[in-house]
């Protein structure tokens, strides 16, 4: 288990999920009230935040779909890979959870809140097999950019077009989640594993259909 690489997982979803979802802002000068904002992964400047995260955090994946395609395009049966792999799904879970208690005491809330993907619980939650698809072509696409194409910035740029079809923010969901009700567990949860097994999934075909064409 290689402590600093775990520790640098943490920390790059802490900034992320601070700066990039949601970054705590003056009102209107020194003394007011704060209020959350997000830059975004679809804005150019949640780009270059993606972009320095990863150059900072080096070695870190710190957005899941991210550790997925690594994964899935790795060697299956090292239990090594897995164990590392995982153990990173659960620092860029832990690094979120920090960011929201930062935010919320900042913010002086009563309680740790966050805008979850599915508010309304396993109702708002439906499997559709056409955005299974889309996950899976945007994997691959993802996944032939991060191994093709040698510029720190294509992954950023890569994630700000795609940041409408995958959902990049599952971690901080699953922070929030578990550090409130846990009412939408399931909701949650499926989208964190299965929406970045898909991905991973669409990786490794796109890097099986390069290597055999």
């Amino acid at each position: 288990m290689d402590t600093k690489s775990l520790m640098n997982e943490m920390g790059g979803a802490f900034a992320v999920t601070w700066l990039v979802f949601g970054a705590t802002l003056w009102t209107d000068g020194a003394g007011s009230a704060m209020e959350m904002t997000g830059l975004g992964l679809a804005t150019v400047g949640g780009m270059f935040a993606m972009g320095i995260a990863w150059m900072a955090f080096n070695g870190a994946h710190i957005l899941p779909p991210v550790t997925w395609m690594n994964i899935m395009t790795s060697d299956m049966s090292d239990q090594d890979m897995w164990m590392n792999n995982g153990l990173k799904l659960v620092m860029q879970v832990v690094g979120a959870a920090l960011a929201i208690v930062l935010m919320a005491e900042v913010l002086e809330w009563d309680m740790v809140t966050y805008a979850q993907a599915y508010p309304n619980g396993q109702g708002d939650y439906e499997f559709d097999a056409m955005a299974v698809a889309g996950l899976v072509a945007a994997g691959a696409v993802l996944g032939h950019i991060n191994s093709k194409v040698d510029n720190d910035w294509a992954m950023p740029v890569a994630v700000m077009a795609m940041a409408g079809l995958i959902n990049f923010e599952s971690a901080a969901d699953m922070a929030s989640m578990i550090m409130n009700d846990t009412g939408d567990a399931l909701a949650v949860a499926l989208p964190w594993l299965l929406d970045g097994a898909f991905v991973g999934a669409g990786a490794f075909a796109g890097g099986w259909i390069d290597e055999n064409l």
